[in-house]
Parts: C-alpha cells; structure tokens; sequence
C-alpha cells in the first residue's frame, strides 16, 4: 500500500468487503497502477476510519477501466483525496447502489482527472461529484458541466 510502483489490480472478485481495492498513499510513494476488470460488491460501513465502503479508491498514475462496483455505501469510486491526486483516467466503469457513484477531488492543488464513458445508476448523493475533502460541492457533474472545477474532464457519462 506505501510506496508502492507498477501495480496491476486485475481480474479479482471482492464480495462482503468493508473496503474494495484501495491504491492510495500518493503522499508517501504510492503511484502508477492500472485496476481493470474486477468485480466489488457487497461492502459495508465499520467503525474504523479505514473502513469506508468505497469500491475503488486511486489517487496518482493510475488507469480505471472495465470494473463493476455494486452496493457501495461509500462512494463507487473515490478519486483522490485533497492535495493528492495526480493524472488519473477513470474509464467505462459500472457503478452501481452507490451512495455517490464517483467523488473526485478538486483541491486547488490537485492534478487531472479524466472520467469518461461510465454508466452510474441508482446512486443516492449524485453519480459524479466534486469534492472538498469529504464533502461533496456544487452539482451532479453527470448532469452538469465540471467546467468550474480546472482539474477535471468529465464527459459521455450515463447517470440514472
């Protein structure tokens, strides 16, 4: 998890998870990695901070493509985190029962993300968000331009 460099997440069934794949720690080395075509369900809350329900979380170098994430009450997919977010491409992803389906920062110091081609449905809080720490900010960007927010490209996604 720290200091990690070069990993490939590919192919995994998580069921019954407090937390799905996490590849984070961009502040103490973590980076470059590609996590494609698993299958995250299933997860659930616990009193720990590091138990968050979240389906997939990244933050630098890495590629998101290909994954299903169902039953997620944190976010489907977590992008960042304040400062720490750096070239990130989040692509053609399938999230499902999220309580937000992909929550990215827009810290002014953070890098580029680019989400495109995702189909969302049933997400409680917003399919795409913009986030301030942990707080969701301004409107659904599924259905609203990210033009507001210099960091982020966000086109072609479905939210329903």
């Amino acid at each position: 998890e720290f200091a990690f460099e070069g990993a490939v997440i590919a192919n995994n069934i998580v069921d019954k998870a407090a937390t799905g794949i996490t590849v984070t720690n961009f502040n103490d080395g973590g980076r470059l990695a590609v996590v494609q075509g698993n299958l995250v369900r299933n997860l659930f809350f616990r009193k720990d901070p590091d138990s968050r329900g979240n389906g997939i979380s990244i933050e630098a170098d890495t590629v998101v493509s290909g994954n299903v994430i169902e039953n997620a009450p944190g976010f489907g997919i977590a992008i960042g985190w304040v400062s720490y977010l750096r070239d990130v491409s989040v692509t053609d992803n399938l999230i499902r029962n999220a309580h937000i389906g992909i929550g990215v920062s827009t810290d002014p110091s953070a890098g580029t993300a680019l989400i495109t081609d995702n189909l969302i449905t049933g997400s409680k809080d917003g399919a795409i968000r913009a986030m301030n720490g942990p707080t969701p900010i301004g409107p659904d960007l599924a259905h609203a331009s990210a033009g507001a927010y210099r960091n982020l490209a966000v086109y072609s996604n479905i939210a329903r």
